[in-house]
Protein backbone atom coordinates (compact mmCIF):
# COMPACT_ATOMS: atom_id res chain seq x y z
CA UNK A 1 0.00 0.00 0.00
CA UNK A 2 1.50 3.40 -0.97
CA UNK A 3 2.22 6.01 1.68
CA UNK A 4 1.72 9.55 0.40
CA UNK A 5 2.23 12.74 2.36
CA UNK A 6 0.71 16.10 1.47
CA UNK A 7 2.52 18.98 3.12
CA UNK A 8 0.75 22.33 3.22
CA UNK A 9 2.38 25.44 4.64
CA UNK A 10 0.14 27.27 7.12
CA UNK A 11 -0.91 30.86 6.31
CA UNK A 12 2.19 30.87 4.15
CA UNK A 13 2.68 34.43 2.88
CA UNK A 14 1.62 35.97 6.19
CA UNK A 15 3.77 33.57 8.23
CA UNK A 16 6.83 34.42 6.12
CA UNK A 17 6.15 38.12 6.73
CA UNK A 18 5.82 37.50 10.48
CA UNK A 19 9.07 35.53 10.48
CA UNK A 20 10.83 38.39 8.68
CA UNK A 21 9.37 41.09 10.92
CA UNK A 22 8.93 40.26 14.63
CA UNK A 23 6.66 43.31 15.03
CA UNK A 24 4.00 41.42 13.05
CA UNK A 25 4.05 38.33 15.27
CA UNK A 26 0.77 37.63 17.04
CA UNK A 27 -1.08 40.33 15.12
CA UNK A 28 -3.78 40.19 12.41
CA UNK A 29 -1.89 40.61 9.13
CA UNK A 30 -3.27 40.81 5.62
CA UNK A 31 -0.96 40.44 2.61
CA UNK A 32 -1.95 42.47 -0.46
CA UNK A 33 -0.41 42.43 -3.92
CA UNK A 34 0.66 46.06 -3.60
CA UNK A 35 -0.37 49.62 -2.92
CA UNK A 36 -3.73 50.43 -4.44
CA UNK A 37 -4.96 46.82 -4.39
CA UNK A 38 -8.34 46.14 -2.87
CA UNK A 39 -8.16 42.46 -1.95
CA UNK A 40 -6.28 40.41 0.65
CA UNK A 41 -4.39 37.52 -0.94
CA UNK A 42 -3.25 35.93 2.35
CA UNK A 43 -4.14 36.30 6.02
CA UNK A 44 -2.27 35.42 9.20
CA UNK A 45 -3.64 32.91 11.68
CA UNK A 46 -4.71 35.80 13.91
CA UNK A 47 -6.63 37.44 11.06
CA UNK A 48 -8.29 34.17 10.12
CA UNK A 49 -9.58 33.74 13.66
CA UNK A 50 -11.38 37.07 13.23
CA UNK A 51 -13.00 35.94 9.97
CA UNK A 52 -10.56 37.63 7.60
CA UNK A 53 -9.36 35.26 4.90
CA UNK A 54 -7.99 35.11 1.36
CA UNK A 55 -10.29 37.08 -0.93
CA UNK A 56 -11.61 39.42 1.76
CA UNK A 57 -11.71 43.01 0.53
CA UNK A 58 -9.58 45.53 2.39
CA UNK A 59 -12.76 47.44 3.20
CA UNK A 60 -14.34 44.29 4.62
CA UNK A 61 -11.20 43.41 6.59
CA UNK A 62 -11.02 46.87 8.18
CA UNK A 63 -14.71 46.66 9.01
CA UNK A 64 -13.98 43.46 10.94
CA UNK A 65 -10.75 44.73 12.50
CA UNK A 66 -9.82 48.37 11.78
CA UNK A 67 -6.23 47.91 13.00
CA UNK A 68 -5.36 45.05 10.64
CA UNK A 69 -1.81 45.40 9.35
CA UNK A 70 -1.58 45.34 5.54
CA UNK A 71 1.73 44.22 4.03
CA UNK A 72 2.63 44.39 0.32
CA UNK A 73 3.49 40.96 -1.07
CA UNK A 74 7.12 40.03 -1.66
CA UNK A 75 6.99 37.01 -3.98
CA UNK A 76 10.75 36.61 -4.19
CA UNK A 77 10.86 36.22 -0.41
CA UNK A 78 8.04 33.66 -0.44
CA UNK A 79 9.57 31.61 -3.23
CA UNK A 80 12.94 31.53 -1.48
CA UNK A 81 11.18 29.82 1.45
CA UNK A 82 9.38 27.51 -1.00
CA UNK A 83 12.77 26.37 -2.31
CA UNK A 84 13.96 25.69 1.25
CA UNK A 85 10.75 23.75 1.93
CA UNK A 86 11.23 21.63 -1.20
CA UNK A 87 14.88 20.97 -0.38
CA UNK A 88 13.99 19.83 3.16
CA UNK A 89 11.30 17.41 1.98
CA UNK A 90 13.51 16.00 -0.78
CA UNK A 91 15.85 14.61 1.90
CA UNK A 92 13.19 12.06 2.79
CA UNK A 93 12.21 10.87 -0.69
CA UNK A 94 13.07 11.43 -4.33
CA UNK A 95 9.38 10.97 -5.21
CA UNK A 96 8.35 14.58 -4.68
CA UNK A 97 5.87 16.70 -6.59
CA UNK A 98 5.56 20.45 -6.09
CA UNK A 99 1.84 21.16 -6.26
CA UNK A 100 1.85 24.92 -5.61
CA UNK A 101 3.98 27.59 -4.02
CA UNK A 102 3.09 26.37 -0.52
CA UNK A 103 2.31 22.66 -0.87
CA UNK A 104 3.80 19.46 -2.18
CA UNK A 105 3.28 15.70 -2.29
CA UNK A 106 5.88 13.26 -1.01
CA UNK A 107 5.77 9.51 -1.65
CA UNK A 108 7.61 7.85 1.23
CA UNK A 109 6.54 4.27 0.47
CA UNK A 110 10.11 3.14 -0.17
CA UNK A 111 11.90 5.36 2.34
CA UNK A 112 9.76 5.55 5.47
CA UNK A 113 11.59 2.74 7.26
CA UNK A 114 14.86 4.65 6.90
CA UNK A 115 13.58 7.51 9.06
CA UNK A 116 11.64 5.85 11.84
CA UNK A 117 8.43 5.43 9.89
CA UNK A 118 5.96 8.09 8.77
CA UNK A 119 5.86 9.67 12.22
CA UNK A 120 9.65 10.04 12.16
CA UNK A 121 9.51 11.73 8.75
CA UNK A 122 6.80 14.14 9.90
CA UNK A 123 8.76 15.08 13.00
CA UNK A 124 11.97 15.47 11.01
CA UNK A 125 10.40 17.71 8.38
CA UNK A 126 8.67 19.92 10.94
CA UNK A 127 11.85 20.32 12.98
CA UNK A 128 13.92 21.13 9.88
CA UNK A 129 11.39 23.75 8.78
CA UNK A 130 11.54 25.32 12.26
CA UNK A 131 15.33 25.39 12.32
CA UNK A 132 15.96 26.41 8.71
CA UNK A 133 13.07 28.75 7.89
CA UNK A 134 11.97 29.98 11.33
CA UNK A 135 9.67 29.12 14.21
CA UNK A 136 6.67 31.04 12.83
CA UNK A 137 6.62 29.06 9.58
CA UNK A 138 4.84 25.73 9.99
CA UNK A 139 3.18 23.09 7.85
CA UNK A 140 0.25 20.72 8.21
CA UNK A 141 0.75 17.17 6.99
CA UNK A 142 -1.82 14.78 5.55
CA UNK A 143 -1.07 11.07 5.24
CA UNK A 144 -2.92 8.53 3.12
CA UNK A 145 -2.57 5.89 0.44
CA UNK A 146 -3.22 8.26 -2.50
CA UNK A 147 -2.74 11.90 -3.36
CA UNK A 148 -6.36 13.04 -3.18
CA UNK A 149 -6.92 11.67 0.33
CA UNK A 150 -3.54 12.90 1.56
CA UNK A 151 -4.46 16.42 0.43
CA UNK A 152 -7.82 16.17 2.17
CA UNK A 153 -6.12 14.89 5.33
CA UNK A 154 -3.75 17.87 5.53
CA UNK A 155 -6.72 20.25 5.83
CA UNK A 156 -8.25 18.50 8.84
CA UNK A 157 -5.87 19.32 11.68
CA UNK A 158 -4.63 22.79 10.80
CA UNK A 159 -2.45 24.60 11.68
CA UNK A 160 0.76 22.66 12.26
CA UNK A 161 -1.08 19.35 12.60
CA UNK A 162 -0.84 15.82 11.25
CA UNK A 163 -3.76 13.66 10.19
CA UNK A 164 -4.03 10.29 8.46
CA UNK A 165 -6.86 8.94 6.34
CA UNK A 166 -6.87 5.15 6.17
CA UNK A 167 -9.17 2.65 4.55
CA UNK A 168 -10.83 2.27 7.95
CA UNK A 169 -11.73 5.95 8.54
CA UNK A 170 -12.04 6.99 4.88
CA UNK A 171 -15.84 6.96 4.67
CA UNK A 172 -16.28 8.69 8.00
CA UNK A 173 -14.02 11.51 6.84
CA UNK A 174 -15.45 11.79 3.32
CA UNK A 175 -19.05 11.83 4.51
CA UNK A 176 -18.28 14.63 6.96
CA UNK A 177 -16.67 16.97 4.42
CA UNK A 178 -18.07 19.40 1.90
CA UNK A 179 -17.95 18.29 -1.72
CA UNK A 180 -15.55 21.08 -2.66
CA UNK A 181 -13.14 20.04 0.11
CA UNK A 182 -11.87 17.29 -2.18
CA UNK A 183 -9.33 18.39 -4.79
CA UNK A 184 -10.75 18.00 -8.28
CA UNK A 185 -14.29 18.92 -7.34
CA UNK A 186 -14.57 22.71 -7.62
CA UNK A 187 -17.32 25.06 -6.53
CA UNK A 188 -19.00 25.20 -9.93
CA UNK A 189 -19.29 21.44 -10.05
CA UNK A 190 -20.44 21.46 -6.42
CA UNK A 191 -23.20 23.92 -7.35
CA UNK A 192 -24.34 21.67 -10.21
CA UNK A 193 -24.46 18.71 -7.83
CA UNK A 194 -26.47 20.76 -5.34
CA UNK A 195 -28.96 21.59 -8.09
CA UNK A 196 -29.26 17.84 -8.75
CA UNK A 197 -30.04 17.25 -5.07
CA UNK A 198 -26.59 15.83 -4.23
CA UNK A 199 -25.15 17.71 -1.25
CA UNK A 200 -22.53 15.35 0.21
CA UNK A 201 -20.33 12.38 -0.64
CA UNK A 202 -22.69 9.87 0.92
CA UNK A 203 -25.46 10.99 -1.43
CA UNK A 204 -23.04 11.10 -4.36
CA UNK A 205 -21.97 7.52 -3.74
CA UNK A 206 -25.60 6.37 -3.46
CA UNK A 207 -26.86 7.92 -6.71
CA UNK A 208 -26.81 5.69 -9.77
CA UNK A 209 -24.17 6.18 -12.45
CA UNK A 210 -26.78 6.35 -15.27
CA UNK A 211 -28.35 9.32 -13.46
CA UNK A 212 -24.95 11.01 -13.16
CA UNK A 213 -24.18 10.24 -16.79
CA UNK A 214 -27.41 11.88 -17.95
CA UNK A 215 -26.64 15.03 -15.96
CA UNK A 216 -22.85 15.28 -16.17
CA UNK A 217 -21.77 13.24 -19.19
CA UNK A 218 -19.60 10.11 -19.42
CA UNK A 219 -16.36 11.62 -18.12
CA UNK A 220 -17.66 13.38 -15.03
CA UNK A 221 -20.11 10.64 -14.11
CA UNK A 222 -17.21 8.18 -13.79
CA UNK A 223 -14.94 10.75 -12.15
CA UNK A 224 -17.56 11.75 -9.57
CA UNK A 225 -18.10 8.13 -8.63
CA UNK A 226 -14.36 7.71 -8.13
CA UNK A 227 -14.21 10.84 -5.98
CA UNK A 228 -17.11 9.59 -3.81
CA UNK A 229 -14.89 6.62 -2.86
CA UNK A 230 -11.75 8.74 -2.54
CA UNK A 231 -10.13 6.87 -5.41
CA UNK A 232 -7.10 8.33 -7.19
CA UNK A 233 -4.47 6.61 -9.30
CA UNK A 234 -2.57 9.69 -10.47
CA UNK A 235 1.21 9.55 -10.33
CA UNK A 236 3.84 11.93 -9.00
CA UNK A 237 5.54 14.37 -11.34
CA UNK A 238 9.08 14.93 -10.12
CA UNK A 239 10.73 18.29 -10.69
CA UNK A 240 13.09 16.85 -13.29
CA UNK A 241 10.12 15.24 -15.06
CA UNK A 242 8.26 18.52 -15.57
CA UNK A 243 7.71 19.04 -19.27
CA UNK A 244 9.70 21.82 -20.87
CA UNK A 245 7.72 25.02 -21.05
CA UNK A 246 5.87 25.59 -24.30
CA UNK A 247 5.26 29.25 -23.53
CA UNK A 248 6.07 32.07 -21.12
CA UNK A 249 3.60 34.76 -20.16
CA UNK A 250 2.83 37.59 -17.77
CA UNK A 251 -0.46 39.28 -16.92
CA UNK A 252 -1.12 42.40 -14.89
CA UNK A 253 -4.17 44.20 -13.57
CA UNK A 254 -3.66 47.97 -13.41
CA UNK A 255 -4.66 49.87 -10.28
CA UNK A 256 -7.30 51.76 -12.22
CA UNK A 257 -8.73 52.01 -15.72
CA UNK A 258 -6.55 54.07 -18.01
CA UNK A 259 -6.26 55.37 -21.55
CA UNK A 260 -2.82 56.89 -20.95
CA UNK A 261 -0.60 55.66 -23.78
CA UNK A 262 2.58 56.25 -21.78
CA UNK A 263 1.28 54.07 -18.94
CA UNK A 264 0.15 51.36 -21.35
CA UNK A 265 3.49 51.34 -23.18
CA UNK A 266 5.50 51.20 -19.95
CA UNK A 267 3.30 48.42 -18.55
CA UNK A 268 3.54 46.32 -21.68
CA UNK A 269 7.31 46.84 -21.87
CA UNK A 270 7.64 45.66 -18.27
CA UNK A 271 5.56 42.54 -18.94
CA UNK A 272 7.56 41.80 -22.09
CA UNK A 273 10.84 42.17 -20.22
CA UNK A 274 9.75 39.58 -17.65
CA UNK A 275 8.38 37.10 -20.19
CA UNK A 276 11.53 37.35 -22.32
CA UNK A 277 13.76 36.97 -19.25
CA UNK A 278 11.99 33.73 -18.36
CA UNK A 279 12.59 32.43 -21.87
CA UNK A 280 16.29 33.34 -21.73
CA UNK A 281 16.68 31.71 -18.30
CA UNK A 282 15.45 28.45 -19.82
CA UNK A 283 17.73 28.88 -22.82
CA UNK A 284 14.77 29.27 -25.15
CA UNK A 285 13.29 31.68 -27.68
CA UNK A 286 9.81 31.83 -29.21
CA UNK A 287 8.11 32.78 -32.42
CA UNK A 288 4.44 33.19 -31.47
CA UNK A 289 3.61 36.48 -29.79
CA UNK A 290 0.29 37.27 -28.15
CA UNK A 291 -1.54 40.09 -26.38
CA UNK A 292 -4.70 40.15 -24.28
CA UNK A 293 -6.60 43.28 -23.22
CA UNK A 294 -9.55 43.73 -20.87
CA UNK A 295 -11.36 46.83 -19.75
CA UNK A 296 -14.90 47.49 -18.61
CA UNK A 297 -17.00 44.64 -19.96
CA UNK A 298 -14.85 44.23 -23.07
CA UNK A 299 -11.99 41.87 -23.86
CA UNK A 300 -9.89 41.19 -26.93
CA UNK A 301 -6.74 39.33 -27.88
CA UNK A 302 -4.49 38.93 -30.88
CA UNK A 303 -1.44 36.89 -31.73
CA UNK A 304 1.07 36.56 -34.53
CA UNK A 305 3.32 33.71 -35.61
CA UNK A 306 6.75 34.84 -36.74
CA UNK A 307 9.28 33.40 -39.18
CA UNK A 308 12.05 34.11 -36.68
CA UNK A 309 12.64 33.62 -32.94
CA UNK A 310 12.80 36.33 -30.27
CA UNK A 311 14.00 36.32 -26.67
CA UNK A 312 14.53 39.97 -25.70
CA UNK A 313 12.10 42.36 -24.07
CA UNK A 314 12.56 45.03 -26.73
CA UNK A 315 11.87 42.65 -29.62
CA UNK A 316 8.84 41.21 -27.86
CA UNK A 317 7.53 44.65 -26.91
CA UNK A 318 7.78 46.01 -30.48
CA UNK A 319 5.71 43.08 -31.72
CA UNK A 320 3.19 43.31 -28.88
CA UNK A 321 2.70 47.04 -29.36
CA UNK A 322 1.94 46.46 -33.02
CA UNK A 323 -0.67 43.90 -31.95
CA UNK A 324 -2.16 46.55 -29.65
CA UNK A 325 -2.40 48.99 -32.56
CA UNK A 326 -3.92 46.28 -34.76
CA UNK A 327 -6.63 45.57 -32.19
CA UNK A 328 -7.67 49.26 -32.33
CA UNK A 329 -8.81 49.25 -28.72
CA UNK A 330 -11.04 52.26 -28.07
CA UNK A 331 -11.96 51.91 -24.40
CA UNK A 332 -10.00 52.21 -21.20
CA UNK A 333 -7.70 49.37 -20.12
CA UNK A 334 -7.61 47.57 -16.77
CA UNK A 335 -5.86 44.27 -17.61
CA UNK A 336 -2.99 43.39 -19.93
CA UNK A 337 -1.34 40.08 -20.72
CA UNK A 338 1.48 39.09 -23.05
CA UNK A 339 2.82 35.72 -24.05
CA UNK A 340 5.61 34.18 -26.09
CA UNK A 341 5.13 30.61 -27.24
CA UNK A 342 6.27 27.99 -29.76
CA UNK A 343 9.44 28.01 -27.69
CA UNK A 344 12.54 26.30 -29.01
CA UNK A 345 15.89 25.65 -27.35
CA UNK A 346 18.40 28.22 -28.57
CA UNK A 347 20.91 25.41 -28.91
CA UNK A 348 18.85 24.24 -31.88
CA UNK A 349 18.69 27.67 -33.53
CA UNK A 350 21.13 29.32 -35.89
CA UNK A 351 23.17 32.05 -34.24
CA UNK A 352 23.63 35.44 -35.85
CA UNK A 353 27.22 36.26 -36.79
CA UNK A 354 26.60 40.00 -37.20
CA UNK A 355 28.77 42.06 -34.81
CA UNK A 356 25.87 44.31 -33.72
CA UNK A 357 23.72 41.28 -32.86
CA UNK A 358 26.55 39.73 -30.84
CA UNK A 359 27.09 43.03 -29.02
CA UNK A 360 23.38 43.23 -28.17
CA UNK A 361 23.38 39.65 -26.90
CA UNK A 362 26.41 40.31 -24.68
CA UNK A 363 24.76 43.42 -23.24
CA UNK A 364 21.56 41.53 -22.37
CA UNK A 365 23.56 38.70 -20.82
CA UNK A 366 25.43 41.21 -18.66
CA UNK A 367 22.17 42.91 -17.57
CA UNK A 368 20.68 39.56 -16.66
CA UNK A 369 23.73 38.72 -14.56
CA UNK A 370 23.51 42.02 -12.67
CA UNK A 371 19.78 41.64 -11.98
CA UNK A 372 20.18 38.06 -10.78
CA UNK A 373 23.02 39.05 -8.43
CA UNK A 374 21.73 42.36 -7.07
CA UNK A 375 18.00 42.00 -7.44
CA UNK A 376 15.31 42.38 -10.04
CA UNK A 377 15.14 45.75 -11.82
CA UNK A 378 18.59 46.82 -10.65
CA UNK A 379 19.08 47.55 -14.34
CA UNK A 380 16.11 48.19 -16.59
CA UNK A 381 15.18 49.97 -19.85
CA UNK A 382 14.85 53.75 -19.48
CA UNK A 383 11.33 53.63 -20.92
CA UNK A 384 10.17 52.09 -17.62
CA UNK A 385 10.84 55.44 -15.94
CA UNK A 386 7.57 56.61 -17.53
CA UNK A 387 5.38 54.27 -15.51
CA UNK A 388 5.19 51.81 -12.65
CA UNK A 389 8.00 49.26 -12.63
CA UNK A 390 6.32 45.87 -12.25
CA UNK A 391 8.24 43.18 -10.42
CA UNK A 392 7.82 39.54 -11.31
CA UNK A 393 5.17 37.60 -9.48
CA UNK A 394 5.20 33.93 -8.57
CA UNK A 395 1.95 32.32 -9.59
CA UNK A 396 0.44 30.43 -6.67
CA UNK A 397 0.02 27.27 -8.68
CA UNK A 398 3.47 27.64 -10.18
CA UNK A 399 2.41 27.25 -13.77
CA UNK A 400 6.00 28.10 -14.70
CA UNK A 401 7.61 25.30 -12.66
CA UNK A 402 10.00 24.43 -15.49
CA UNK A 403 11.46 27.93 -15.10
CA UNK A 404 11.17 28.32 -11.34
CA UNK A 405 12.86 25.03 -10.41
CA UNK A 406 15.40 24.76 -13.17
CA UNK A 407 18.29 25.02 -10.67
CA UNK A 408 16.72 24.13 -7.32
CA UNK A 409 17.51 20.42 -7.23
CA UNK A 410 17.53 17.30 -9.34
CA UNK A 411 15.53 14.50 -7.76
Amino acid sequence: MPTILHLDMDSFFASVEQQANPNLVGKPVGVIKGEGRTCIIAASREAKKLGIKTGTSIYGAKKIFPRIILVPADFDKYFSVTKQFVAICSRYSADLEVFSIDELFLDVTQTQNLFGGVSGICRGIKEAIRQETGEYITCSIGISYNRILAKLASSINKPNGVFEITQVNRDEILFSRKLSDVCGLGRRLEARLFNAGITNFKALRAVSEPYLKASFGPFWSAELKRLSYGEDDSLMTRINQISKAKSVSRTYTLHQNTRDIKVLKATLRSLCEEAAFKAREMGMAGRLVGLMIRGGNLADSKHKTLKFYVDTGKELYDLVWQLYLDIKWLGSVRFLGVWLSLLQSKNNLSLSLLPEEKKKENLITAMDAVNKKYGELTLYPAVLLQGEKIKSEVNGFLGDKAYRFKDVLSV
